[in-house]
């Protein structure tokens, strides 16, 4: 079974399309040394702004062997240090278009 670990929260609905689809999602914020002992117990992490994703987590992910994938929910990547995890064979991922219409509403209501 996939374990994907939500640090930052996630959207019900993905949530539960993830669930459907056969995953174990679990949602928990963990403090960055933490982070490094539970993360090494996931396939993928899933991080919004608060969380980020540097070297010594990406360390214990390798030193765990199981994390190939961190995704971004939201447009940019500063939180996660992507040629390091890149290196380390982690993929690192992010969904930029996630937001586009609510810029979108927000810019029309402020104009």
């Amino acid at each position: 079974m996939i374990r994907v670990l939500a640090s930052d929260g996630i959207e019900k609905a993905g949530f539960d399309k993830l669930v459907a689809l056969g995953f174990e999602v679990v949602e928990q914020f963990y403090e960055p040394e933490e982070l490094k002992e539970q993360v090494k117990n996931f396939d993928a992490l899933v991080v919004r702004s608060a969380t980020k994703v540097r070297q010594p987590i990406i360390d214990s992910a390798v030193a765990g062997g199981r994390l190939k994938l961190v995704i971004r929910a939201g447009v940019g990547v500063d939180n996660i240090d992507v040629a390091y995890a890149t290196e380390k064979g982690i993929k690192v991922t992010n969904t930029p278009n996630a937001s586009s219409i609510s810029v979108a509403e927000l810019t029309i209501a402020h104009m």
